[in-house]
């Protein structure tokens, strides 16, 4: 109980040394360029899409992250915020944790990477989210990724989770923890998602008020003060 008061008033802290980034202005309904990075797919959670254990699985794919279209680092992560908080609705999320997968074919480290973005969702994700990840698997790394994923995974990720980092060459690696056939169709499997779907039912729950939402909590409240 200790542990999870002090990650609340790290996640109530960090809210108040980052306004903009994650309240109640990310919204699909208020913020067109939410929704436009949001359909680029870099990273997303279909609702049927789990691990054989039950959490969610989510599919990262970096070279949809093209950093020369005009997206700032900060709008980039503030799109990363918005699935894991839509995640974090999700009651498998809470009694499995989740599980990510990153597709790195057709990766361009000048295109689809800036460090302030790595830094910015690692430090943010694992020091301070109620969010618990059992493991990271980076698929077909390009020879240059690793070694600097390491530099900055050593910088801002806690060493529990570096050790739920692995690069894996097959996805046969990892049978024993995803069914290849829930997978989405370009990785093999047979889910048909679309984000655009998705973006319009998470838009509309923001319109109507349906959506639990960590955004909605005061940082300044008596807890964060703390």
């Amino acid at each position: 109980i200790e542990r999870a008061s002090q990650r609340y008033r790290g996640f109530l802290k960090w809210k108040r040394e980052n306004p903009g980034l994650f309240d109640e202005t990310l919204r699909i309904s208020k913020d067109p360029e939410l929704e436009r990075l949001l359909q680029t797919e870099v990273v997303v959670g279909p609702p049927g899409l789990v691990t054989k254990h039950g959490g969610p699985l989510l599919i990262g794919r970096l070279r949809n992250n093209d950093m020369t279209d005009g997206r700032t680092s900060k709008d980039t992560c503030r799109m990363l915020f918005y699935t894991v908080d839509r995640t974090l609705e999700r009651p498998e999320t809470q009694e499995h944790g989740i599980t990510i997968l990153h597709d790195l074919r057709g990766f361009d480290r000048a295109k689809n990477a800036r460090v302030e973005v790595a830094k910015t969702v690692f430090r943010s994700l694992f020091g301070h989210f109620p969010l618990r990840v059992k493991g990271i698997y980076i698929w077909k790394a390009p020879p240059l990724f690793q070694p600097f994923f390491q530099v900055v995974s050593t910088l801002v990720m806690p060493k529990k989770v570096r050790e739920r980092v692995h690069f894996i060459d097959d996805l046969s690696e990892v049978e024993s923890i995803i069914d290849p056939e829930a997978l989405l169709i370009e990785l093999g499997g047979k889910l048909d998602w679309s984000s655009k779907e998705w973006t319009e039912e998470k838009k509309q729950r923001e319109i109507d008020g349906t959506m639990k939402t960590l955004t909605a909590v005061d940082p300044h409240t008596d807890a964060g003060q703390q």
